[in-house]
């Protein structure tokens, strides 16, 4: 039987930890900290039967030694800080993303992690989904050659939960490329097997914010029956299931003032081997006009893969052929977060290595971070841990 600690039990911490019961390994989590630990002992959840709770992670710790493996789930903003306090147990390790929001966090977790010998799996479910493991096939096959360029895209149709939740606020989250991008510039990185070298980017709010006051709620909001953005509308005219009206009620207006984070953006990249990279993202788009993936163009072929549709192209340079790759299912994540569940199992139970590192979410998040400051102060910015005198102030772009 397998003993986890779960470090902040937020909602996608907590469906993990649920989702780990699919491979039919027998494990418990047996502790949890988390500052609302009376409030979740109140719910007597059954999956928390057999865990103590704790009112923070230091108290947990103390009882590492009655653990085979630690789950991270706290707000972005306390990951780093979190991993470093794991750091001395040398338990296998499942951290949410982003790993870190600023230059100083990257600094500090790359140097804490040098030389941690256990396994630790960043949640970056993408990579390791069917459709990014078959297009990772085919490039390593030489199907298509070497790849040459990246043009990649991240059109969610969920974008507009970023501005009604907790993530409005830059401090706590260090914006959108840190939120998205953090996958997709993992995922192009892990295609590649290159890390990148020089950045250049663009961000802005064009579509969110506004006048309204940054503490409105729509279910308070006079214009809740007719403003676009409402769950109501969405419900009624848009054919959104109850469960958005539901889940969203008590969501924030997204035409606020004070917003401090962007609703698109675009970076440029060089990678170390020469390959060039576009990406862009926004956070407006809706319903079938939804699409996240990429086209990768080597000098033998293209590859095209876009999860929503749960397909791979194949275009042929060598001849007028196109091979198309459909996957059948609808798992949480693509079925990346199944692969996440096993990789850590097996960390737990075997410490066996796993295919979403550390190294890879620091890279990651040290990538957005120089695309914001890219974005910020319009330059074209080495991708690099900076040293403490070189260190870009943790500033909002807009």
């Amino acid at each position: 039987m397998l003993h986890i600690g779960i470090i902040g039990y937020g909602n996608r911490i907590s469906n993990m930890a649920k989702r780990l019961q699919v491979f039919n390994i027998p494990y418990q989590v047996t502790a949890v900290a988390d500052p609302r630990y009376q409030e979740l002992q109140a719910t007597e959840d059954e999956f928390l039967t057999d865990a103590a709770f704790y009112g923070s992670a230091d108290e947990l710790l103390a009882h590492s030694g009655e653990l085979d493996g630690v789950m991270i789930g706290t707000r972005c903003l306390l990951h780093t800080e979190m991993a470093c306090k794991v750091v001395p147990t040398g338990l296998p390790l499942f951290l949410e993303k982003p790993v870190a929001i600023n230059f100083a966090q990257v600094r500090q977790l790359d140097q804490a992690f040098q030389n941690y010998a256990a396994p630790t799996v960043v949640s970056f479910p993408l990579r390791l989904s069917p459709v990014v493991q078959k297009v990772k096939e085919i490039i390593d096959s030489g199907q298509i050659g070497s790849v040459e360029n990246v043009v990649a895209w991240c059109n969610v149709p969920y974008g507009s939960g970023y501005f009604r939740s907790w993530h409005r606020n830059f401090d706590q989250n260090g914006g959108l490329f840190l939120q998205k991008a953090t996958h997709d510039l993992d995922n192009i990185n892990y295609l590649l097997g290159q890390r990148p070298k020089w950045i250049s980017a663009m961000n802005a709010r064009r579509v969110y914010g506004g006048d309204m006051p940054f503490d409105l709620k729509c279910q308070d909001c006079h214009l809740r029956e007719t403003c676009t953005e409402s769950p109501f509308v969405r419900f009624h005219t848009g054919f959104e299931n109850n469960e958005v009206l539901y889940r969203e009620r008590g969501g924030y207006c997204v035409f606020s003032k004070g917003f401090e984070i962007e609703d698109m953006g675009s970076c440029l990249i060089e990678y170390e081997g020469g390959p060039q990279v576009s990406y862009t993202q926004n956070f407006f788009t809706r319903y079938q006009a939804s699409q996240r993936g990429a086209r990768i163009y080597g000098y033998k072929g293209t590859i095209e893969f876009d999860w929503y549709r749960n397909q791979v192209k194949v275009f042929s340079h060598v001849s007028p052929t196109v091979e198309t790759i459909d996957f059948a299912g609808d798992m949480p994540h693509f079925g990346g977060d199944r692969e996440l569940c096993y990789d850590f199992l097996m960390a737990m139970r075997d410490g066996t290595p796993t295919r979403s590192p550390i190294d890879a979410g620091i890279l990651s998040a040290l990538t957005c971070l120089w695309a914001r400051e890219a974005a910020r102060s319009r330059r074209v910015c080495e991708v690099k841990i900076p040293d403490p005198a070189e260190t870009p102030a943790p500033a909002s772009l807009l």
